[in-house]
């Protein structure tokens, strides 16, 4: 395999959906750091070479700034959007302070107010009440 094969077969490699990588990658993003995206690619380089196909890293980097594509402003608007990722004790803290979280939806606090609609079967009788009539009869 050339080594330009396989620096696309790394960009192209679905890291989302392999759960070794995960169960890997999960512990280290959890110590909340600075430089964050530099820890992941270099996991992803790890991992790849480690596990799936041998090649310099230091090439590869060579190689994606020689190849790299601009990238386009809807994708670089959607690459900053992304929620930052909180540890469950800065959770709970920003919750006790009223802090709003990014990325959770905030729903009103207010009731339907159109006209309900009429009920069309009666009402099915109460134990209690299914239980007088019985005693009627």
């Amino acid at each position: 395999m050339s080594s330009n094969s396989a620096f696309e077969a790394f960009d192209n490699y679905d890291f989302e959906n392999d759960e070794k990588f995960q169960s890997g990658i999960s512990s280290l993003l959890n110590n909340k750091q600075e430089n964050e995206q530099e820890l992941l690619e270099k996991a992803k380089l790890f991992y790849y070479t480690k596990f799936i196909t041998s090649f310099d890293p230091v090439a590869y980097r060579a190689w994606k700034a020689e190849n790299q594509e601009p990238v386009n402003e809807q994708e670089k608007h959607f690459i900053e959007e992304k929620p930052p990722r909180f540890t469950f004790q800065e959770l709970v803290d920003m919750i006790e302070k009223g802090i709003e979280i990014p990325g959770i939806k905030q729903i009103p606090n207010v009731i339907n107010e159109g006209t309900p609609s009429e009920a069309k079967m009666t009402a099915r009788p109460k134990p209690w009440e299914s239980n007088k009539e019985r005693e009627k009869n």
